[in-house]
């Protein structure tokens, strides 16, 4: 899997970095988000508990997908800000779920 990175954009009112990525999985399955997150969180040396994958789109038959990502400043303004289901995506699964 590697990971290009296509724009990065400071949004300062937000207290947050607005990243977007393509991710290149040829020949292989498509990419969870936690595996993109570990890449982006890698790449910016960012704290995985201040970065939300807000979309993740696979490109059909390509082996490509693309989307956005956000890198807060901290996670109490990420919690502010970003809606309640989006969150949910990036906490860790419970036993049993």
């Amino acid at each position: 899997m590697k990971l290009e990175i296509l724009s990065e954009r400071e949004n300062k009112p937000l207290a947050r970095k607005e990243i977007e990525f393509r991710v290149e999985h040829i020949g292989g399955t498509t990419p969870s988000r936690m595996d993109v997150l570990s890449k982006i969180v890698a790449q910016f040396d960012a704290d995985t508990s201040r970065v939300v994958i807000k979309a993740l789109n696979t490109k059909f038959g390509i082996g490509i997908s693309e989307g956005t990502a956000r890198i807060y400043d901290t996670a109490e303004q990420m919690e502010k800000i970003e809606l309640r289901h989006i969150l949910e995506r990036h906490r860790p699964k419970k036993e049993g779920s």
